[in-house]
């Protein structure tokens, strides 16, 4: 039976349609996601015995925070070769990065003036008040002449996490203490970006499998650092300060709690986190990790909370792999921008959205999904699919 659910973060209307699973698709693929086969691939500029392929690293784990004894690209820099031979995650700028020029790498080993206004730019500051935030937008207007035609120059940072020294594919085939050290290179680049009063936010990102987005399958993730808050953003965290404003509560707290109580869309439990199948997702099988403690950054998780996190990060995405072997997925670590004021509002997840299913014209022209998959039913086949 075909039903609508309200996703009042996102202000969307989702249609679940599980009769569509049915339809006829002439244009099927299969085996989208590559399967790890070798220690080391000659071609793949990730693997170790490989590192001058890639540029000098910002961060090496577990033995060097390379932040603070060096400037980003100093000249003339080269790894030791103790470094070389036993890193297990290295952190790398982009070579084809999504912010022109990867500027912000080089740029910020000193903090930016706040107060410095570029020609055709504008940088949203470390403000001292919500009325600051609220008032200061200084907008280079394309042409000097048009309201139309907005243009900028985005200053900020894109870096790939490489989460192995060996040509794997899967972040769930590694260690638990493997995952952990991923983790913790997120948190540290977070914590070093969020200190530059001219960054506003991070997206830190995983595209697993072509269908994702992948242009290499050797496992490794992304962060993309910006001067400003995207719009859809902004929105949610809008959304969290009104629900916060008018309940006094958080509210992803809230439907954690009432998810817990229900028990429907539950994929697993730790003494630190929650794994829901949320109850309007736009995709099958998505799935969201949230933490028990109420936080709003990421960075500022604890030890013990970080190891907790690595073991559910690998048993859901596990069970995610057994349940569909040929899903391609993105994940998204979703924490609050860097320099709002609203703690009690936001509260930072992981989302993973499978690529299960297109999208395709109707959503284009709506903004309202199609989702074949009942979140009760996926919740479901991901617990028996919870290995050990």
């Amino acid at each position: 039976m075909h039903e609508t659910r309200y996703d009042w973060l996102a202000d969307r209307w989702v249609i679940f349609a599980p009769n569509r699973e049915e339809r006829p698709n002439e244009f099927k693929s299969v085996g989208c996601v590559a399967s790890p086969s070798e220690i080391h691939n000659p071609s793949c500029p990730f693997c170790k015995g490989f590192e001058h392929s890639t540029p000098s690293p910002t961060l090496v784990l577990p033995h060097i925070d390379l932040e603070s004894s060096r400037p980003l690209h100093r000249e003339g820099y080269a790894e030791d070769r103790e470094t070389v031979s036993s890193w297990l995650v290295r952190v790398v700028p982009n070579k084809f990065p999504a912010m022109s020029g990867n500027g912000g790498c080089e740029t910020y080993d000193t903090p930016m003036d706040p107060l410095s206004i570029r020609s055709s730019h504008y940088s949203r500051v470390k403000f001292e008040s919500k009325a600051e935030v609220q008032t200061a937008s200084t907008v280079a207007v394309a042409g000097g002449a048009s309201h139309l035609f907005r243009s900028e120059h985005p200053s900020g940072c894109h870096e790939v996490v490489i989460e192995s020294p060996n040509h794997v594919a899967s972040l769930a085939s590694m260690p638990t203490e493997n995952i952990e050290l991923v983790l913790e290179a997120y948190r540290k680049r977070l914590l070093h970006w969020r200190s530059h009063s001219n960054i506003q936010f991070a997206v830190v990102f995983k595209n697993f499998g072509a269908d994702a987005g992948a242009s290499l399958s050797h496992t490794h993730s992304q962060i993309i650092c910006l001067d400003f808050v995207p719009s859809d953003v902004q929105r949610t965290h809008q959304r969290l300060v009104k629900h916060h404003e008018e309940y006094g509560a958080c509210y992803i707290c809230q439907v954690m709690h009432e998810e817990v109580r229900h028990r429907e869309r539950i994929v697993m439990e730790t003494e630190h986190f929650v794994v829901i199948c949320p109850f309007a997702s736009r995709f099958p099988f998505a799935f969201s990790i949230i933490p028990r403690r109420h936080r709003p950054h990421f960075e500022d998780t604890s030890v013990a909370e970080l190891l907790d996190f690595a073991t559910v990060l690998k048993s859901s995405l596990s069970a995610l792999e057994r349940a569909q072997p040929e899903a391609a997925y993105n994940y998204v670590l979703q924490s609050s921008p860097f320099h709002q004021f609203d703690d009690e509002a936001h509260h930072w997840r992981l989302r993973v959205i499978p690529r299960l299913s297109k999208v395709a014209g109707f959503e284009w022209g709506s903004d309202c999904f199609i989702n074949t998959t009942k979140p009760e039913v996926a919740a479901r086949i991901l617990r028996e699919h919870l290995g050990p």
